[in-house]
């Protein structure tokens, strides 16, 4: 055997050891990041306008490896940050590519790039990369400046997706037609596809990439998105922009996991609206006639694409703001702590509250306080999780109706409500033992339990959530007792 072909051959071992799959995900709880919007490489912290978008703020690959300590110390061990090739003029958002051959300057180039996936990798921090296959940047038909997509041949033929195509879903012009009059990439020309799967497999394997989320799922047909994951050969999760579970679900096949959007707008409503629990048991049969394993879908409280939960959009300027915080806790806990590979947006954390887009992007550079309510009340809830290791458990049921839904994961017992009425109920199904000691995690000294006759009261006032660990596990991090007690 040559040199050159041992080289070669131990190039293939490592991108095979360290390619992520799904399952190894499972273990995974992941901070979403706008890149331009996280925080700045030198520490300065510029005045980011709202009001005048789109431009770059600043945020750059040095910015989010400067503060993973900020990330990590909330418990989150896999970030996902924007799309990275180089993009149209002011396109901070990354939606928008020009130049597939290059990494975005304004975020840091290659190097930069480089430097923070081996930066997280060294904290066992996985990276996951939002990535575009369905069109370029421009919206125009002069299509000469785009790298390597030039020619009109490239791409369909001028049409725009409506509204009434995807509500009726019109599959042919929602493949075909430009959404919001991006140039939409022809995925049936031999070159375009062959480039995009090569160039995906490239990118995992030059920056030792985690996994993928795959922007505009719906927009292609699936028979592509089958090559390309294949070709990624790490852990993709897709966006399907819809609440539909048959529609959601029909696009796991070809992509291995989807955004699980059906989860996010059914729970937002149970929250913001204040509806009976009962809809939690309903959502989890709606999967369940779609023999869909949710144990690998992603589900998320917020993301860059909808009004944060604590807009006045939201709320269409109902509920005072403690109310809003409190249905945020609880929804916030259920979504990471559930049965799935949850996604935290960033900001959540420090109750930004931003309607729609523009207004949903918000810096960051400001407010990265690891001493704030809700930093702290995340951080509680993924300590809970990560010493229960419930991130590799099954989810059982226990105990439903209108004011609550409980369950529990391994050793973590989560109950929640959207009410504020005191909810008061005698729990038999549980996975403690009789005589067991179990603790509260947001008051891990004050809130303990004993298990007696099998059972225990749950109790939960004014809208608060509790997860339930047993003692015996909390007693071995005495420094997390003493946070939590000051």
């Amino acid at each position: 055997m040559s040199k050159l072909q041992f080289v070669l051959i131990a190039a293939l071992l490592l991108v095979a050891v360290s390619a992520k799959t799904a399952q190894e995900w499972k273990t995974r709880n992941i901070y979403q990041i706008i890149t331009d919007r996280f925080a700045l490489g030198d520490g300065s912290k510029p005045y980011c306008d709202l009001n005048k978008q789109p431009y770059y703020c600043g945020g750059n690959f040095k910015g989010i490896e400067n503060n993973l300590d900020y990330i990590q110390g909330m418990g989150f061990n896999a970030i996902w940050i924007s799309p990275v090739p180089d993009n149209y003029p002011n396109q901070f958002h990354g939606y928008a590519a020009k130049n597939m051959t290059e990494i975005n300057s304004h975020f840091g180039g290659a190097d930069g790039l480089k430097s923070l996936i081996d930066a997280c990798h060294k904290r066992d921090i996985w990276v996951m990369i939002d990535v575009v296959a369905n069109h370029m940047g421009n919206t125009d038909q002069n299509y000469s400046e785009n790298i390597p997509f030039n020619s009109p041949d490239h791409y369909h033929s001028y049409c725009i997706i409506s509204d009434s195509d995807f509500a009726t879903k019109n599959m042919y012009n929602i493949q075909h037609c430009r959404l919001a009059g991006l140039a939409d990439l022809n995925q049936e020309n031999s070159y375009v596809s062959n480039y995009l799967v090569n160039w995906i497999k490239d990118l995992v394997q030059t920056y030792n990439v985690d996994g993928i989320r795959i922007d505009t799922v719906p927009e292609v047909h699936p028979d592509f998105w089958k090559q390309y994951t294949t070709s990624a050969g790490v852990f993709a999760t897709g966006e399907v922009f819809d609440g539909d579970f048959g529609y959601v679900a029909s696009y796991i096949p070809s992509v291995g996991s989807v955004l699980n959007y059906p989860w996010y707008f059914n729970m937002r409503d149970i929250f913001v609206n204040q509806k009976d629990m009962w809809g939690v048991r309903t959502y989890y049969q709606n999967w369940a006639n779609q023999h869909a394993d949710l144990s690998i879908l992603t589900p998320f409280v917020d993301n860059h694409d909808n009004p944060r939960f604590l807009s006045d959009q939201v709320f269409n300027n109902g509920k005072d703001r403690n109310t809003r915080i409190q249905l945020l806790k609880g929804y916030t806990t259920f979504t990471l702590t559930s049965i799935g590979i949850p996604i935290l947006y960033y900001g959540t954390e420090q109750y930004f509250s931003g309607n729609t887009d523009p207004y949903d992007r918000e810096p960051l550079w400001n407010s990265l306080n690891t001493n704030s309510d809700m930093y702290k009340y995340v951080q509680s809830i993924l300590y809970a999780k990560n010493i229960t290791n419930a991130g590799l458990q099954g989810q059982t049921e226990a105990y439903c109706d209108q004011d609550l839904y409980a369950f529990f994961r391994g050793k973590l017992f989560v109950g929640v409500t959207s009410k504020f009425n005191q909810v008061t109920r005698q729990i038999v199904t549980h996975p403690f033992s009789n005589g067991e000691v179990i603790c509260n995690i947001f008051y891990p000294t004050q809130d303990c339990l004993t298990i007696t006759n099998n059972s225990f009261n749950l109790v939960l006032i004014g809208g608060e959530a509790k997860i339930f660990v047993p003692k015996s596990l909390l007693q071995k991090s005495s420094q997390f007792l003493r946070s939590a007690s000051s």
